[in-house]
């Protein structure tokens, strides 16, 4: 009887350990996707690469959520995974990142999360993050940014880009409207993280690639240079190299990756 009790026990204790909410929120016109593994304390908010769904980082979620105990959470930017569009507006525009930022803050509300949060953003996702942050300095206690694109696309990488995806872009409008919109919208996005940098007063981890995924030095220098020029801008920035490690660190060294979240969410 008392080992049946025991098992019963931890049962529950595992299932509430690991339990999981995944919804759609309405914001405005179109729904976004979540999945929000439940703990407690300040919430960890994770942003993924350009094109990427919420999943991206799943293999990392459940050593995290063990180690902090915090609530994680996961979500589709709009057009990717499950998260859908507002077909009703066409114009381009309003389909940039001060929408998509605008749409998080609201959703996040809505669940319950519009208070202290730490950020974990990985490429692409770390023009959200900063943004998100710039937008709500007061909220965000951490962060730790994965390979991000900082200040890297100059007007002639935008350009280049650009031209690469040009053929793409058409297909997309019809077959991808999340794509679509993250393309023809780059120029603008750059622009407005501009005039948008991370906050001071929020302590960060920032960690490199050791392996560039570019093979022109000029490239590979300028996206070291430019993760060690935001490092050196403020004390409270620490930054690390994860050598042997392409784009997907949180792939290739997801030890370092856990380690890194876990002990900046220690510190808060």
């Amino acid at each position: 009887m008392k080992l049946s009790i025991s098992i019963i026990v931890l049962f529950i204790s595992l299932n509430s350990q690991s339990q999981t909410i995944d919804t759609l929120v309405a914001v405005g016109n179109h729904k976004l996707h979540f999945n929000i593994i439940k703990g407690k304390g300040i919430p960890i908010l994770f942003e993924t690469g350009g094109g990427a769904d919420g999943n991206a980082m799943n293999n990392i979620l459940q050593p995290i959520a063990d180690k902090t105990g915090a609530t994680l959470i996961t979500y589709d930017r709009a057009g990717f995974g499950k998260s859908t569009v507002d077909i009703s507006e066409t114009d381009i525009s309003k389909h940039n990142i001060v929408n998509g930022i605008e749409d998080l803050e609201l959703a996040l509300k809505k669940l319950g999360y519009n208070d202290k949060i730490m950020l974990v953003a990985h490429s692409y996702g770390g023009w959200y993050s900063t943004l998100y942050a710039a937008r709500n300095p007061d909220k965000v206690k951490a962060a730790v940014l994965i390979d991000v694109n900082h200040d890297y696309y100059t007007d002639e990488y935008v350009s280049e880009t650009l031209r690469q995806q040009k053929n793409d872009i058409e297909n997309w409008k019809q077959n991808n409207l999340g794509f679509y919109y993250m393309a023809t919208n780059l120029k603008s996005t750059v622009e407005i993280m501009r005039k948008n940098s991370f906050p001071a007063s929020i302590p960060v981890t920032d960690i490199v690639n050791g392996k560039p995924f570019w093979k022109d030095t000029g490239k590979i220098e300028r996206w070291i240079n430019c993760h060690k020029n935001f490092v050196e801008a403020e004390p409270n920035r620490i930054g690390i190299v994860a050598k042997d490690c392409g784009h997907l660190i949180y792939k290739d060294n997801p030890n370092l990756v856990i380690k890194s979240i876990v002990e900046s969410y220690n510190k808060i």
